[in-house]
């Protein structure tokens, strides 16, 4: 009886009905798809990040990524190797030497990384041969070939064919010089990284290098990341010289970034569940407002007060149960259509790019953020009614029923 009383109540006024149903709505379709937008712009860039540029794992000696020198080399490099062989859930890896360099034309100057990379291991890692735009991805004959970014060949004015000079230190801490020609130019869509890094190939850089061959860093692509922490750790024993870091170790910025994309979406949600219970609150207490008298006979003729208080919630609670499943419904929607058509954010290509995000974005959310705003929504709902509540159960039934 209470729930035939409750549903039809809510539908004496329509109109404040309707408007407080679709105030639900629009409120959850907003900040559900506000969240899908933001977790899809950073969901692509973690995927863009794993896949071109640091992988899963990485693995170099302690001392490299603290000194940044080449003569850091990873010590039993082939037992990670074989480890990696082994594991079926390892994609790929590409074993690389690393130097700090700079690398000059007869027109400038920069400061780059350079790693000498197998070309096979590496296209297999990080797609390195996609992002080639002009020229080749290193030509079967040759030597001393080098791919350089969009960016770092306009900084030196150099186009494809050209030579450039590269000078870092050895192994045995002597001051190398090695002329390369620039065979292909190559853009990622991450600026800071193209700025910072060129390829060759390890046959070139090993001799010039002195390394024999001993890589300063082995990169690891993985099938399965849900069992990353397990090889990471099977990795870290191998030798106590060495350190294995995943993807957010090695780029605390993302991790930061991550951190406060989820701190900031819960204040935006916790926003929207405080604008939400401030409208179900002036709406029951309008209702009850307009039914003092209602209430008051109801009270007089044996409706006791957890009655009251059941048929009163009952009501908020039909409110947000038609209200909020459209919501998300309608977010779910808009997210699943947006999410395969993408949305261009025309004319923030540049500054985008600087950051590494895509200029186009996938909204995206999991199942279980939904079930989570969902429940957040009952749980105000239910906090919300309770003031209205208490004001109906104060009322004196013998003075409420002679208000006019």
């Amino acid at each position: 009886m209470l729930l035939k009383i409750a549903w039809r109540n809510i539908w004496r006024n329509r109109t404040r009905s309707l408007i407080i149903i679709i105030a639900i709505m629009l409120g959850l379709w907003a900040g559900v798809f506000l969240t899908g937008f933001s977790w899809g712009m950073y969901d692509s860039r973690i995927e863009s990040l794993i896949a071109n540029e640091s992988s899963h794992l990485q693995i170099h000696n302690e001392k490299f990524r603290q000194e940044y020198m080449s003569k850091h080399v990873i010590q039993d490099a082939e037992q990670y190797e074989e480890i990696l062989d082994k594991d079926e859930n390892v994609e790929a890896y590409s074993s690389r030497l690393v130097v700090n360099a700079m690398v000059a034309s007869s027109r400038s100057s920069s400061g780059i990384r350079v790693s000498g990379v197998d070309t096979t291991a590496e296209n297999q890692t990080t797609a390195l041969n996609e992002k080639v735009v002009e020229g080749d991805y290193f030509l079967p004959r040759g030597r001393n070939q080098i791919l350089v970014s969009q960016k770092t060949a306009d900084k030196l004015k150099l186009g494809l064919r050209k030579k450039l000079v590269i000078t870092f230190t050895d192994t045995q801490g002597e001051l190398v010089s090695a002329s390369f020609r620039i065979v292909g130019i190559f853009k990622s869509g991450n600026s800071a990284y193209d700025e910072m890094n060129a390829f060759v190939q390890k046959k070139d850089l090993d001799p010039l290098l002195k390394s024999n061959g001993q890589p300063q860093e082995i990169a690891v692509l993985l099938k399965d990341d849900r069992q990353m922490e397990a090889l990471q750790s099977e990795l870290q024993t191998v030798n106590s010289t060495s350190k294995v870091e995943n993807w957010r170790e090695l780029d605390p910025l993302m991790e930061y970034a991550i951190d406060s994309f989820d701190s900031s979406m819960q204040v935006i949600i916790g926003i929207i569940m405080l604008a939400l219970a401030f409208g179900i609150v002036n709406t029951m207490l309008m209702s009850i407002m307009d039914r003092v008298r209602e209430i008051g006979m109801l009270m007089a003729i044996g409706l006791n007060k957890a009655k009251l208080f059941v048929m009163i919630m009952l009501e908020t609670l039909f409110l947000s149960l038609v209200g909020a499943p459209l919501g998300m419904l309608l977010a779910f929607i808009t997210i699943l259509i947006t999410g395969k058509t993408g949305i261009v954010l025309k004319g923030m290509e540049s500054g985008l790019e600087m950051m590494g995000f895509s200029s186009v974005v996938y909204p995206a959310l999991l199942p279980d953020q939904f079930v989570k705003i969902g429940i957040m929504v009952l749980i105000v709902t239910f906090l919300a009614a309770i003031f209205p509540i208490i004001k109906a159960i104060r009322l004196d039934p013998a003075k409420a029923i002679r208000k006019v």
